[in-house]
């Protein structure tokens, strides 16, 4: 909440795996850079445990990816390409 709440922007450089809390951070932040090759991803892999993403994810995923995607990635636990993430 601090990240997201502060004056100073906050950016999230994203390379390789961004799964659960990380990607839960990166959420937070005003801005998200992720590096565009096969071993970028993006997922809450916590759903596969029968847990939701209890940082914010299910509040902030929403209103930048749409709902049907996030509802796939918070449901499955699927990993997202970089090349997908929008």
């Amino acid at each position: 909440k601090r990240i997201e709440d502060s004056s100073k922007p906050y950016v999230a450089a994203i390379m390789g795996t961004c799964l659960g809390g990380g990607l839960e951070v990166a959420l937070s932040c005003h801005y998200r850079v992720a590096v565009d090759n096969a071993s970028t991803v993006l997922s809450a892999p916590e759903v596969m445990l029968g847990l939701l993403p209890g940082a914010g994810g299910t509040q902030r995923l929403p209103p930048l990816v749409g709902l049907p995607d996030a509802l796939d990635m918070m449901l499955t636990g699927k990993n997202i390409k970089s090349s997908k993430a929008k």
